[in-house]
């Protein structure tokens, strides 16, 4: 009997996979009737669609999909296709809200509505004309007050049912469940809600549960490269790429709610935070660095946290040299540098760009080098194949494994023979190991907190660190970069590179040369005249004087025409960088040939 139970099974589903066609659009859903039996299936039943989709696209000629695009799709990425098609489609000529009209006499739109989800989020940049002061005003779709109800329900019951991972980046398919379980529990409290509705509950239950809440506007926001909360009832600061810092209409008005979202972001980063361990340092899915504080004890207002935001597209040195950061000389004289094996720190102050700056610089390493970087949490973002990126990890438990810090991975990098290693920042016994490496001869770039040559050498001398000055002598470039003001706005620039010359026998004091200095009264670098780095290589490859001011101006011309070409994502740096070190002159001639036109087009851009 169970034989043929299970024979008339599998003839049903022949039948029904025959019957299958694809009929309307419901609620953002692909669904499927049956022909024979009435029965409709949902396209966002994964593994439904993973069975029976390739049929199911088969069939659905003339309809709102293109099913030869689709065919050739796998079962996920068809899915991805669809949803985006759905979105669009479920929300035609269903407006979800009116964007609010601002009052002429108090505000001044400094950046007009910029769309940051489709039909669901935007943002505008405001001013106010009596206190000048600068607004980030978040718009999100407001909620009735049956909405509202319906909303706090679901979030309530879905809190204690929900199965989704929140340590992950990628929400296909918690979106999925999150979505599926949502009408399951509306049809067991038998309501029924329109298109715009079930949207906008779904978009704030989805921040809610896999993303970031109140917070999810800014953190979708490409302009952003902070976002902090100072405690309760102190408006969020965000820290914009053009405006800088400049408070948000959001607030935690409620001590309680700040302190359930901290924790919702600790758990998102797969960490605990409490009133024992009130301080918490963590990476989120997506990679962005996250500080937080928990309750009063240790910050007054409340509960705080800072979000430094993981940006996927890396800036190049292409974008450093249209920031006006570094001259394209400079950085023609970096890459040379790197090709040659200077050692390298990168020093400034909090926020100051030193890890972006370290990044962009190890885009010049040669493609087949084998790289090995070692980071508390995850920054550095480079194009090689040959890359080894090492991560310390912490102890949270008894039965998780032992704790592995910086020195622990350096010392098992030495063992692995990198022809370049890199460091975030150093600040403690692993420093040690650094200079010991540097004076064996291995390429090491690191990151360290000082303005100035002298203030390095004295930290690195001084506890905790304790380097011996001869070992300082190892680092061959030091890049000072800082946070300054031009034209009274805030930016970054390079104030010096200073080559480690040697030491003074009489005073025992570091000798250094300025190779290139930020001039503040006019915004200019300028060179001066002089470089070990020159010497070194005149010496090794037999170059004259006139050759390696030729190779810098080539260098930088290069560099100079990718940003006026507007070439700035790092895999297609990356493509012209490696494609110099194959062959130089081929490039060379494409970018001056194009440089004047490309002059002529931006006269704005001065380079």
């Amino acid at each position: 009997m169970e034989g043929a139970a299970e024979s008339v099974r599998n003839d049903e589903d022949r039948d029904d996979d025959e019957a299958e066609e694809l009929i309307s659009i419901e609620d953002r859903d692909v669904v499927v009737k049956n022909r024979r039996t009435g029965r409709k299936r949902s396209l966002l039943d994964l593994k439904w669609l993973f069975q029976k989709g390739p049929n199911v696209v088969k069939r659905a000629k003339g309809q709102e999909f293109d099913p030869e695009v689709l065919e050739e799709m796998k079962p996920m990425e068809r899915f991805r296709y669809m949803r985006r098609k759905q979105d669009r489609e479920n929300l035609r000529g269903n407006k979800l809200y009116d964007v609010p009209v601002l009052d002429e006499n108090e505000w001044e739109v400094l950046e007009d509505l910029t769309s940051i989800r489709d039909n669901y989020s935007y943002n505008r940049i405001l001013r106010n004309k009596r206190t000048k002061d600068i607004v980030y005003e978040v718009i999100e779709p407001p909620l009735s007050e049956e909405e509202q109800y319906i909303h706090d329900y679901l979030k309530d019951i879905m809190e204690k049912n929900i199965d989704v991972d929140r340590t992950t980046a990628d929400d296909i398919e918690n979106e999925m469940r999150l979505r599926n379980q949502m009408r399951k529990f509306l049809a067991q409290a038998g309501k029924h809600l329109d298109i715009p509705s079930f949207e906008k509950i779904f978009y704030y239950l989805s921040c809610y549960f896999l993303g970031y809440g109140k917070i999810q506007v800014m953190m979708e926001d490409p302009n952003m490269e902070d976002v902090s909360c100072d405690g309760t009832g102190i408006p969020i600061f965000v820290f914009h790429r053009k405006y800088k810092n400049i408070m948000t209409n959001i607030v935690f008005d409620d001590e309680e709610r700040l302190d359930e979202f901290v924790v919702n972001l600790a758990q998102r980063s797969g960490k605990h935070i409490s009133l024992m361990n009130p301080i918490l340092d963590a990476t989120l899915p997506d990679g962005s660095r996250l500080n937080a504080t928990f309750g009063k004890e240790i910050t007054t207002k409340g509960s705080s946290f800072t979000i430094r935001k993981f940006k996927e597209d890396p800036l190049t040195m292409v974008n450093l040299i249209l920031f006006k950061t570094l001259s394209p000389e400079m950085a023609a004289h970096l890459w040379l540098a790197v090709q040659y094996g200077d050692t390298m720190m990168v020093s400034g102050g909090t926020a100051s760009g030193k890890t972006t700056t370290l990044n962009a610089i190890s885009h010049f390493i040669p493609p087949s080098s084998k790289i090995i970087t070692i980071e508390d949490t995850r920054e550095m973002q480079l194009p090689h194949l040959n890359w080894i990126a090492g991560l310390t990890r912490e102890k949270k438990g008894e039965n998780t494994g032992q704790s592995i810090d910086m020195y622990t991975l350096l010392v098992a990098a030495l063992r692995q023979r990198p022809e370049y290693m890199i460091v975030g920042e150093v600040r403690g016994k692993e420093t040690m190991a650094v200079f010991q490496a540097m004076a064996t001869g291995q390429v090491t770039y690191a990151t360290i907190h000082a303005d100035s040559v002298a203030a390095i050498v004295h930290r690195l001398e001084n506890p905790p660190i304790n380097i011996p000055r001869i070992l300082i002598l190892g680092l061959n470039l030091v890049i000072l970069q800082a946070q300054v003001r031009v034209k009274n706005k805030r930016t970054r620039r390079i104030k010096d590179l200073v080559e480690i010359v040697g030491q003074d026998p009489v005073s025992q004091e570091i000798i250094s040369n300025k190779v290139y200095t930020w001039n503040p009264a006019k915004d200019e670098f300028r060179f001066s005249g002089h470089s070990n780095l020159y010497e070194k290589i005149m010496d090794r490859e037999g170059l004259t004087t006139e050759e390696i001011t030729g190779e810098i101006h080539s260098r930088a011309d290069v560099l100079r025409w990718l940003a006026y070409s507007g070439k700035t994502n790092y895999q297609e740096v990356a493509t012209v960088i490696n494609e110099y070190y194959r062959d130089s002159k081929p490039v060379v001639k494409r970018a001056r040939s194009e440089l004047a036109r490309l002059r002529m087009e931006r006269p704005d851009l001065k380079l």
